[in-house]
């Protein structure tokens, strides 16, 4: 460690909201076992009502998403539908480390890469999915009346690539 003239080096953490920032994710200690684990950082952008809606759907269908906080198309995932909206979607944390993680299930429904998604259609997708791509697969375009305009939906810069295993 450096240390500025006379002043000793200081050992001190960045704060967790710049560590949520910079990483996606930051530690807390599980209440059920006492052992440090990640908690992903939250969504930033607003939701648009048809986000709110799809998500609304989803919850609805018992659809699930399956990711793990360090995963940086999980993250993208949650910023797609935003913070209103993400609140709706079933997430199912499959890291071993990651807040309240369900290890066992996602093994038990053959995750094998992140964002996996499982509809209540009895439809599956792995990868990041555009909200549009969502609302086709999980069949919220087929419900009547419903219309969902994918230019409403922009603002999330793309990553390349579309999952981590």
């Amino acid at each position: 460690l450096m240390s500025l003239g006379n002043l000793p080096a200081a050992n001190a953490a960045p704060p967790f909201a710049i560590m949520a920032e910079e990483m996606g994710y930051f530690p807390v200690m599980d209440e059920r076992t006492g052992q440090t684990v990640m908690v992903p950082a939250k969504a930033k952008r607003e939701s648009t009502e048809q986000a709110v809606a799809l998500a609304k759907y989803l919850q609805s269908t018992g659809a699930k998403m399956y990711g793990a906080f360090w995963c940086p198309h999980c993250q993208r995932q949650k910023e797609l539908f935003g913070k209103e909206a993400w609140k709706y979607v079933t997430y199912v944390e499959c890291s071993p480390k990651g807040f309240r993680s369900e290890f066992a299930q996602c093994i038990d429904k053959g995750v094998d890469g992140y964002p996996t998604w499982k509809f209540g259609n009895g439809k599956s997708q792995g990868g990041e999915m555009e909200l549009i791509d969502i609302a086709k697969t999980s069949g919220y375009l087929r419900k009547k009346g419903v219309k969902f305009d994918a230019n409403l939906e922009g603002g999330v810069p793309p990553l390349g690539g579309g999952s981590c295993q």
